[in-house]
């Protein structure tokens, strides 16, 4: 079985076959590889980031136990995005029983944790923050998850389409169309930072 060093710069599918033949270290760099990726997308749901790494954790623990199921080795990140995706609106719902609060209150997610978009933008004020929060939260869901994945975990179109097994095209028509949304409904807030 090859060492971690030889595994590094494996494919997708060679770790994961890896893996499946017994080697966890395989699997270990699988998780240092997307580990950003889930987290993210752990965000699109929660707006918590201690509970984001936690659904992340739980979403490659679930990953892991399913792996043999996975029909295309090589499409692991789109597959892991489904899972953590799931793992967070499972979350939500948990919270949402605890809670008692009503089906309809579950379904306003915002898109990204304060934190996130605070240390993205720190020019910006707690209003100006939950302003871009609540409009990245009404897009639709895939551009949401573009969108998070491009300025959050800071990936590049190429590196999305790969991570989602879509074409680059795809998602950067994806891109394009959510920046066209939010160049619209950002306008004031643009206004707003261009006069202070």
């Amino acid at each position: 079985m090859p060492g971690k060093c030889n595994l590094t710069n494996a494919s997708d599918e060679q770790l994961v076959t890896a893996t499946i033949q017994g080697d966890t270290s395989a699997f270990g760099i699988i998780v240092e590889r997307y580990w950003n990726m889930a987290v993210a997308i752990a965000l699109s749901k929660i707006d918590n980031l201690v509970e984001a790494e936690d659904v992340a954790q739980e979403s490659f623990i679930k990953a892991y136990s399913q792996l043999h199921a996975l029909r295309d080795p090589s499409r692991f990140a789109g597959w892991l995005s489904k899972i953590a995706a799931q793992q967070g609106v499972d979350l939500l719902r948990r919270h949402a029983r605890n809670r008692t609060i009503s089906s309809c209150e579950v379904g306003e997610l915002e898109a990204l944790a304060p934190a996130s978009i605070s240390n993205a933008n720190p020019g910006l004020t707690n209003e100006q923050t939950n302003f871009v929060r609540q409009t990245v939260s009404k897009l639709p869901e895939k551009f949401q998850k573009v969108i998070i994945m491009r300025f959050v975990a800071g990936l590049s179109a190429v590196q999305i389409a790969k991570k989602l097994g879509k074409r680059h095209g795809t998602v950067r028509v994806w891109l394009h169309r959510a920046y066209q949304i939010l160049r619209k409904d950002l306008a004031p807030l643009f206004e707003e930072v261009r006069q202070s």
